[in-house]
């Protein structure tokens, strides 16, 4: 019997319509909530993921397709077995070159016959087209390879193309001899490679005449009565660097003469096959030394590769989003022997050494690869892809929220940063800026040497670098300073190594205790190369030395 204010026990957990309907609504807005803060997979983790499960095809573990395209291009019969071509074209090795992306090579060489082949440091360019000469050519005397150096433009015009005779008589160089040999064996290829042709002035290698002829279908010049004409069993390969750092930056015209470019990317691919090269071989040497035990385990540990190979693969598609083409890292610079997990900020390093000194409008700094890091810990998730992110974003980029994100983040500054940290950081990054300049400068004026200036400016950053582990500058501010000093650390290293080459050709000409007036000539033209580049000290001194040696020239 209840009391009369009681009510039946099942009155007090009934479920009325009201609250069932709070309840459902409670319950989705949380799972919008929490669908609204999780991130979405990067694609390029899944894809880096496929790369440890494939096996790409390797030029070396195919030596019967690769004398099959061997005998198609030479026409000659396929004969199981037969070895010549591997024997030739993988001199002095093929190591891990992936088949497709040669054979496409091959093939579009084959239809233009001229091909301008770039690639970024480590991709390969080089390797490639060297291989890609051999197979073409079938001979090492239907091969030409030429390798380019800065400053010796003529010198190679007059090598390969030709030069006149005091007597005026015109005497062809190597290249064009090659193409004598050529038109006397109209059923052979003929190849030739030249590497680094971004180190020098294509116009100034083929000289006038010719350099004109080759825009032209008929393809025909006279050099002082001599008459060329380009083979038509004539494939010529030009190697450049792609990207900032070539000393011609080809154009349209040049594209016109030398074949349609053919960039080669970085190829996780063969960064991949490399890494398991390097397993076997460790492996095999049955090597007990630390390192090598530490680079087994992570060669060994699937996931780590996974990782190595996403850092890899991502940070050349941030490089190439935020810095364009030819500013990225290919699978055989540096960056292939950072693979372990104790490695990620050597790897990052050199990817920011290495845009740094490019010198871009927008440096690269370590916390450019927070969102890299953030994947990597997170399973593939990539920051900033949840919907409130997106959101957010939609509405900073429509404008909506500039004003309070003004307000806020001056506010928090205001707080964070305060007046006297401001003020003590300003004053700390003043006083070791001008330590540095004053360093720089006293190298300038010749009172110190290089190698006492690269070691002051060592000290220095040693000191910064104490300051950020004791917390009186931040990280931002002493990258900024860091990148500056390195700035100065390589201006020095360069105005001592373009000093040596100096002093190296000035002894090479001076050897017979004779200064020629071509060797004078060559002398004041490199020296006005590299004015800006040295101490105008220095250059007074070494202009001086070499008006010196000239004038105690005897008279011929």
């Amino acid at each position: 019997m209840y009391l009369s204010d009681s009510k039946p026990p099942e009155l007090f957990f009934s479920i009325t319509p009201r609250r069932l309907l709070q309840t459902a609504f409670l319950l989705a807005l949380s799972v919008l909530f929490w669908f609204g803060l999780k991130n979405q997979p990067d694609p390029l983790w899944a894809k880096t993921g496929e790369v440890l499960r494939q096996h790409p095809r390797q030029l070396y573990e195919h030596p019967d397709s690769l004398q099959q395209l061997f005998c198609s291009i030479h026409h000659t019969p396929f004969v199981p077995g037969d070895s010549s071509a591997w024997n030739w074209v993988a001199q002095p090795s093929l190591s891990n070159i992936e088949w497709d992306p040669f054979v496409n090579l091959v093939k579009k060489t084959q239809q233009q016959q001229f091909i301008v082949l770039g690639g970024v440091t480590g991709a390969g360019a080089t390797k490639y087209s060297k291989h890609l000469g051999r197979l073409l050519s079938g001979s090492p005397d239907r091969l030409l390879e030429i390798d380019c150096a800065p400053l010796f433009d003529l010198e190679y015009h007059k090598k390969y193309i030709g030069r006149e005779t005091e007597d005026g008589i015109f005497l062809p160089g190597k290249l064009l001899a090659f193409w004598d040999s050529c038109q006397q064996q109209p059923g052979q290829s003929f190849a030739t490679v030249i590497d680094n042709f971004d180190k020098i002035n294509p116009e100034t290698f083929f000289g006038p005449e010719l350099w004109e002829a080759l825009s032209t279908a008929k393809v025909k010049a006279v050099i002082n009565g001599y008459k060329v004409k380009v083979p038509k069993n004539f494939y010529l390969i030009s190697v450049t660097h792609l990207g900032p750092g070539s000393l011609v930056e080809l154009n349209e015209e040049h594209y016109k003469r030398l074949g349609r470019p053919y960039a080669l990317e970085p190829n996780p691919n063969e960064l991949w096959n490399w890494l398991q090269e390097q397993k076997v071989k460790i492996i095999a040497r049955g090597a007990t030394a630390p390192a090598d035990s530490s680079r087994l385990t992570a060669l060994q540990d699937t996931a780590q590769m996974h990782r190595f190979l996403y850092y890899f693969t991502k940070s050349n598609e941030m490089i190439l989003e935020r810095y364009g083409p030819g500013y990225q890292l290919g699978q055989g610079s540096d960056v292939r022997a950072m693979f372990r997990a104790s490695d990620v900020n050597a790897l990052k390093q050199v990817f920011i050494n290495h845009i740094n000194a490019l010198l871009p409008g927008k440096p690269l700094f370590i916390s450019d690869f927070d969102k890299m890091d953030f994947t990597v810990n997170h399973q593939g998730l990539e920051p900033g892809t949840n919907l409130i992110a997106r959101q957010i974003q939609f509405l900073q980029d429509t404008g909506y929220l500039v004003e309070i994100s003004v307000v806020i983040a001056t506010a928090l500054l205001t707080a964070l940063a305060g007046w006297w940290v401001f003020r003590r950081r300003e004053q700390l990054m003043r006083l070791y800026g001008d330590r540095a300049l004053m360093v720089y400068s006293s190298f300038e004026k010749q009172e110190i040497s290089a190698e006492e200036a690269s070691f002051q400016l060592e000290s220095i950053k040693t000191d910064v670098d104490e300051l950020v582990m004791n917390r009186k500058l931040n990280y931002t501010e002493a990258l900024y300073f860091l990148a500056f000093i390195e700035d100065k650390a390589k201006r020095i290293q360069f105005a001592r190594n373009v000093t040596e080459n100096f002093l190296e050709l000035f002894n090479t000409f001076m050897e017979d205790d004779v200064l020629t007036e071509n060797e004078y000539n060559k002398l004041i033209q490199f020296l006005e190369s590299i004015r800006h580049k040295i101490p105008e000290e220095v250059f007074q001194q070494f202009y001086q030395k070499v008006q010196n040696a000239y004038t105690k020239a005897p008279e011929l």
